[in-house]
This record gives structure tokens, sequence and C-alpha cells, in this order.
């Protein structure tokens, strides 16, 4: 068998546009980039991060972390969303969706959200934050909307006079 016939190892076998083993380093280091995150029966949530090749588990407080971030790319970038749980103080960020389209992105954001019961963040090109909720756990504070029913029946008669007969108006003659 003649070495023409066999694929050559080394940068001839690759492809074109990358090195030898290039496309390769990039998917493992893309795939171990990525953490996740999940609310535990506690209420504390469990995050898992990655450090070199190896996946670390731990359960923190809900305290630990700001919020969801959605960190927006560039003006006139359609691509290039992130979705990240923001630490406070000397905790690390965790990376939980990048590079996500318009049309997509909103809707994975406050599911994690949700999800996680933490406010979301807006964090602008610039770096300015912005918070989009005020929240206290995995409570949203502010006024409650009002109740259906009441608007409703609003001008009806009480139901236990609806049995009785509405009374007149008595005239005075003068």
């Amino acid at each position: 068998m003649s070495d023409v016939a066999r694929p050559r190892a080394g940068s001839e076998g690759a492809s074109r546009s990358d090195p030898a083993g290039e496309k390769i380093k990039r998917a493992r280091q893309s795939r171990l980039e990525f953490g996740t995150a999940f609310a535990g029966a506690t209420g504390e949530l469990v995050v898992t991060r990655s450090l070199g090749s190896a996946k670390i588990t731990c359960r923190e407080p809900r305290a630990a972390f700001q919020g969801v971030m959605l960190k927006v790319p560039p003006l006139r970038a359609s691509e290039g969303y992130a979705i990240v749980l923001a630490a406070v103080g000397g905790h690390e960020d965790v990376l939980l969706a990048r590079d996500l389209g318009e049309d997509e992105v909103v809707a994975r954001w406050r599911g994690w959200a949700q999800a996680l019961g933490l406010p979301g963040v807006l964090c602008h090109a610039n770096g300015e934050t912005e918070f989009l909720h005020q929240q206290l756990g995995a409570v949203t504070l502010g006024r409650r909307p009002p109740s259906r029913r009441r608007r409703c029946v609003a001008n009806r008669r009480p139901r236990f006079l609806m049995r009785r007969k509405p009374g007149r108006a008595a005239m005075a003659k003068a």
C-alpha cells in the first residue's frame, strides 16, 4: 500500500481552514467553558463550573449571586449575546450560554432567571448594569396586579341582597 492512499497525520491531514487538531481543541474548550446551575431542594443553587479540564459541582446560597445577567453585544451585532450567572464579591461568574441570536436570547434569559429564582440583570455594551425587577430571593417586589374579580363585580349588588326587593326612595311632598 502506498503512502498516497492513506490520510496523513499533521497539518496535511487536517482541514484547510484550521491546523491539525484546532477544531477539536476549540470544541473541547467551548464545551468546558459553559457551566450549569439549578435550584436545589433546600433553596440553594447547585452550580457546576469548569476548572481546566475538570468540572466542579458545588452548592452555593442565592445571596452569592446578583442575578442572571444578559450581556448585550456592541451595536449592529445580531449575534453574540451571552447569559451569565453574575456573582457578588469574590465569587466567579458562571457562563450559562453564549453566542445566542436575537430570536432566542430573551426567552432563554427569562427561563434561567425564573428557574433559578434570581432577578434578571441587563448588562449594556458599555458595561452599565440595570436590574429589570426588584426581587427578594425568589419573590418579586412591588405592587401586585389588581384582582380581576373585583373589577367585574364592583357595580353589582351583594349576593345576600339579591333576594330582597330594592327599596323606593320616599318622595317628600312640599
